[in-house]
């Protein structure tokens, strides 16, 4: 199995460049600053390997972009410009939809990119080389693994009640008299899912006080730290730009 570049680096540098993208799609000055962004982020996604997260980021904002593009471009305030359709679009409300839409973009394309390339043994063993508390470290994975899971749970639950006659597709009247066909036997499949987890993993010793040894912790080298602290320090300038300005 081919790993993308992505998966292959230190999880903290994943983590840091990850979380100051998301910040800069906050901080980052309109009007040019928010679309640049986000072509950055898409970039950046393809040449490390998951580029997927660009796709299955855009079912995400993709209605949003509709929804702000008719609240704040066809119905928001003059001045107005002609639509090539015949109608009128205000040239500010557009203006405020592109660079709302483009952080919220920005925002899911990098989060999505981050939780494609997460691996959580390689972030466990990071956290464990370096001392940190395994309960903090352990509920971060098990955040960023559950919808994985839950999405897998979901798949498997809609097949089997689809081979016992349910009926799942068609009109929207039939998807929704199979909802909650779905949605109980989910929810009491992740309540016993959960509680087996939790059993299996306090049998291994989860809650155990003292030192824990990293049996095999990737490899964090000198570039990939002086990336991570790049990236702080720059997304710091931009703070203290932003609150000076």
């Amino acid at each position: 199995m081919t790993t993308s570049f992505a998966g292959r680096v230190h999880p903290f540098t994943a983590g840091t460049v990850t979380l100051v993208l998301i910040f800069l799609g906050v901080l980052a000055p309109a009007p040019s600053g928010p679309p640049l962004l986000y072509a950055a982020v898409c970039l950046l996604a393809i040449v490390t390997g998951v580029g997927r997260a660009v796709l299955h980021a855009l079912v995400v904002v993709v209605p949003l972009w509709v929804l702000l593009f008719i609240m704040h471009g066809i119905l928001g305030e003059a001045p107005y410009l002609t639509a090539p359709w015949g109608g009128t679009l205000s040239v500010a409300g557009m203006a405020w939809g592109v660079e709302q839409g483009s952080r919220l973009a920005a925002i899911v394309t990098a989060s999505l990119a981050f939780a494609r390339a997460f691996d959580p043994h390689r972030f466990l063993q990071a956290a464990i080389a370096r001392k940190w508390p395994f309960s903090a470290a352990f509920l971060i994975v098990a955040t960023l693994d559950a919808m994985s899971r839950f999405g897998q749970q979901a798949t498997r639950l809609r097949e089997a009640q689809r081979t016992r006659g349910l009926k799942v597709r068609g009109s929207l009247a039939t998807r929704a008299r199979a909802i909650p066909a779905l949605v109980f036997p989910l929810l009491l499949a992740s309540l016993t899912e959960a509680d087996e987890r939790a059993l299996a993993l306090e049998t291994r010793g989860l809650t155990a006080t003292g030192p824990r040894t990293a049996i095999d912790p990737p490899a964090d080298h000198l570039l990939e730290r002086v990336v991570r602290w790049m990236a702080v320090t720059a997304l710091l300038a931009i703070i203290i730009w932003r609150v000076r300005a």
